[in-house]
């Protein structure tokens, strides 16, 4: 029996990104300077947050499994995506109930908004898991078309001694 990784390795991507995030929301919480951190108060709304990721989860099992039925092998760049999307979404809602005053915000990347690090974990594992998906899908298209077969000059070369 073959045990595929990708997912492993996509759960492992979700539990260290999850962690990652609550210690620098901790971390920025006690060690920065007051002013430094902005208090984002919107409710948590976790059973929201847990169906988004549920359906997620189901959406990458179903094209994993398309993925695996067609022959275009595993799609790691979509679990590893996966793992970062739900890490992001569950710890911007388990943030709500640790803060009082809201989820704790303290990076900025440029303008008027504050981010997390859970906001970067959402888009890069948005962003990664759909490049992924799509970089993997025009590969096996091409490899579809192309064919494993050598091209025509190739086999008629003759041999050289």
């Amino acid at each position: 029996m073959v045990i595929d990784r990708a997912p492993l390795a996509g759960l492992v991507v979700c539990a260290t990104a999850f962690s990652a995030d609550l210690l620098s929301k901790t971390l920025a919480v006690f060690q920065l300077p007051a002013g430094k951190v902005v208090y984002d108060p919107k409710p948590a709304e976790l059973q929201w947050r847990v169906l988004m990721c549920a359906v997620a989860l189901a959406v990458t099992v179903a094209l994993a499994a398309i993925a695996r039925r067609r022959g275009i092998g595993r799609i790691w760049g979509a679990w590893v995506g996966l793992g970062l999307l739900v890490a992001g979404v569950l710890a911007n809602g388990v943030s709500s109930y640790l803060w009082s005053r809201g989820v704790p915000d303290f990076l900025d990347p440029g303008g008027n908004d504050f981010w997390n690090l859970a906001d970067f974990e959402i888009a890069i594992g948005l962003t990664g898991g759909i490049v992924s998906i799509a970089v993997t899908a025009a590969l096996a298209y091409a490899r579809e078309r192309i064919g494993p077969e050598l091209p025509p000059s190739a086999e008629t070369a003759p041999a050289q001694s």
